[in-house]
């Protein structure tokens, strides 16, 4: 009794419909000191800023959590560690 032929792993992938292309990056932004969940037209408002590194890296924050972000940013500077980010939530 012989085998079926099978197909080569290239057969099957070029006889497979293709994928569709993974969604856009949606900006999904949290402030490092305390999580809460940053809207992307509270940047527009000052309610929320991007602070910057020494390193040149952007990090988002509250208007109100500034100064604990600013500290955490000096540390990572300090450091050279990744920043300490507070748990994400909404």
């Amino acid at each position: 009794m012989k085998r079926e032929k099978r197909l080569t792993k290239r057969e099957r992938k070029a006889l497979a419909p293709a994928r569709p292309a993974a969604p856009a990056h949606v900006h999904h932004i949290h402030c490092i000191a305390c999580g809460r969940h940053l809207e992307p037209d509270e940047m527009q408002t000052g309610e929320a800023v991007m602070l910057r590194c020494l390193h040149g890296s952007t990090f988002p924050s509250c208007s109100g959590c500034r100064t604990r972000s600013t500290e955490l940013l000096a540390e990572h500077d300090r450091t050279g560690q990744a920043v300490r980010t507070a748990s994400a939530w909404h």
